[in-house]
């Protein structure tokens, strides 16, 4: 909060002090639904280094802190061996993990190796709710299990989190990393959320991936995860067609302007190889560039194929922020 002046005026007893100028306290964001994220004014987020943290491939690594709607989220910066001023940096966001089991930035592993071995910074977000980040909303937000023994928050401000992750990126606030060359990156959860953020604030990456990403139109998920709490409190699809409009993605599909490219396993029974392919004709429907890649034998986490995704999905930011000269 910015202190008020007070402008001091000596022994000049006849002359009144200048009133004090009124504090000014920055709005916190409605994260309500991606529509009240997008209507809100820009927030501007600033980076906190931490301490370090265990690498993951002999990479110097710290834990780092920053504002987002209100509360502190944190994440690992993890820079290689000898990383020169000017290196790309791909945002790394995670799935729906064990908020009990997760440690600070250690999802998606496999491709986090892949990426530093290749020379990139990864930032590595935690998202709210899970390891040093503040906790979710769980009062407003629905409560979803995965499939996986247990339950996420799934709070909207999830999105704003990606959002001013890629903020601090494009701002030059992470370290040696090239505000000019930054990547987005995430898993399930963490792929909604990424197309998400591409549709709230365009521009902030140059190539989204989306690996085993949920359906883009949540209205057609409601069965799958609306329980009869969040029904209750803001209607089913056909009730509130306008509330399950402004939480998904695919209304705002015109806004992006980023390329996208969704990985999916042919064998995912979690969510579905036919949420990408819907995903990626209604990118191109409005006027976006999307590809689809499908895992043959693959499920969710792409099993023994993983190696080869983590391959692709650097080949992939090569081609966006390395390109041939």
């Amino acid at each position: 909060m910015a202190a008020a002046l007070l402008a001091l005026t000596g022994c000049t007893a006849a002359e009144p002090e200048p009133a004090p100028t009124e504090s000014t306290v920055a709005p916190v964001t409605d994260t309500s639904t991606l529509r009240t994220i997008i209507e809100s004014p820009a927030e501007d987020p600033q980076l906190t280094l931490g301490d370090a943290v265990d690498p993951l491939a002999g990479e110097s690594a710290v834990e780092v802190f920053y504002g987002s709607g209100g509360i502190t989220v944190a994440g690992v910066v993890r820079t290689p061996t000898g990383a020169a001023a000017d290196t790309p940096v791909v945002v790394v966001v995670h799935g729906g993990v064990d908020p009990e089991e997760y440690e600070p930035g250690t999802d998606l592993v496999a491709e986090q190796r892949a990426l530093l071995s290749a020379g990139y910074i990864v930032f590595a977000l935690d998202l709210r709710g899970f390891a040093d980040s503040d906790a979710a909303n769980a009062e407003t937000s629905a409560i979803v299990d995965p499939g996986f023994g247990w339950d996420i928050v799934l709070d909207w401000g999830m999105a704003l989190d990606v959002v001013n992750g890629l903020r601090l990126a494009r701002d030059g606030q992470i370290p040696l990393a090239d505000p000019e060359r930054v990547g987005l990156l995430g898993h399930s959860l963490g792929g909604l959320l990424s197309i998400d953020a591409a549709v709230i604030a365009p521009g902030l990456s140059d190539l989204v991936i989306a690996m085993s990403a949920p359906t883009t139109d949540l209205a057609e998920a409601a069965p799958l995860f609306a329980d009869d709490a969040l029904l209750d409190e803001v209607g089913s699809p056909d009730d509130n067609p306008e509330y399950w409009a402004d939480i998904s993605p695919i209304t705002f599909f015109d806004r992006a302007t980023e390329p996208l490219i969704l990985i999916h396993g042919e064998d995912d029974d979690v969510t579905l190889p036919a949420w990408s392919e819907e995903t990626q004709h209604e990118w191109r429907k409005a006027g976006g560039s999307a590809e689809t890649y499908l895992v043959e034998g693959a499920g969710h986490d792409y099993g023994d194929r993983r190696p080869e995704v983590a391959g692709g999905v650097v080949v992939a930011f090569d081609a966006a922020l390395r390109p041939a000269s």
